[in-house]
């Protein structure tokens, strides 16, 4: 037996998120060669969020109720997708872990864009809702303790913001990501082998392209030229300096 949820269009679609912090950039990494399918293609894509590596990501998703012999079912595990974003602008540690060949990128944005696109593109499908969610870092422990809880207010609440926040929760280990978390309860079915793909003008949402500092020059160049003169892209480029050589130290002894 499923449980059935329904949405409200008078909820708040972020999560942990002040009016005055939507328009503070969050940042993506990814390879280039996605960011250019994204650019053509117009397919903003979401991961099925029980397809993730984090077994405590999906913790709360997957729970079943027992009442008497019954089994209660929330549905939730194959409907909800999430894209992975940060708000730490400078991070070596993500640089190392999402551009392993040194030649991704870091496509910057901020809440309020992407919010709006999403916002558009779904108004033909009403039983969906996105969200954006700041990631909370807790101790193992207490995300299990609190499974049962939320789990419990997910059922009571039958709205989409609790399914939502089930998934906005991580361990302390991962606090140094600083991680947004872009999401869509797809309850019309529209993904495809865990990946649902919402059409959005990648113009309208992406305002920031940075090169890994670590790129080849030849490369770095190549990547201007193509996002400017093959994609129109019209927003700001640079290359990351983080593991750039830095001046040779020069100190003056007395004579």
């Amino acid at each position: 037996m499923r449980a059935p949820f329904h949405s409200h269009t008078s909820m708040n679609p972020y999560i942990d998120y002040g009016q005055h912090e939507l328009d503070r950039p969050i940042y993506r990494f990814t390879p280039f060669s996605r960011l250019i399918e994204f650019f053509r293609t117009g397919e903003f894509a979401l991961t099925r969020t029980s397809m993730w590596d984090d077994p405590f990501e999906n913790f709360i998703v997957g729970v079943r109720f027992k009442i008497g012999r019954a089994t209660l079912d929330l549905a939730l595990r194959n409907v909800v997708h999430g894209s992975c974003w940060t708000s730490k602008s400078v991070s070596d540690a993500l640089w190392r872990i999402y551009s392993p060949d040194k030649l991704s990128v870091r496509i910057g944005s901020t809440p309020r864009l992407l919010g709006t696109s999403l916002q558009e593109a779904l108004t033909k499908y009403p039983h969906s809702q996105w969200f954006i969610g700041r990631v909370q870092y807790l101790p193992q422990a207490s995300i299990v303790r609190s499974a049962t809880t939320l789990a419990k207010e997910i059922l009571k609440d039958k709205s989409e913001t609790a399914a939502a926040r089930s998934v906005l929760l991580k361990r302390r280990s991962f606090s140094h990501e600083n991680e947004v978390r872009v999401l869509v309860i797809d309850r019309h079915l529209k993904s495809k082998g865990g990946i649902l793909k919402v059409k959005i003008d990648p113009h309208k949402i992406v305002r920031s392209v940075m090169i890994d500092s670590r790129a080849p020059k030849e490369v770095s160049e190549m990547y201007r030229t193509h996002l400017v003169e093959q994609l129109g892209f019209r927003g700001r480029i640079t290359q990351s300096t983080l593991y750039d050589l830095p001046d040779r130290l020069v100190v003056e002894l007395d004579r």
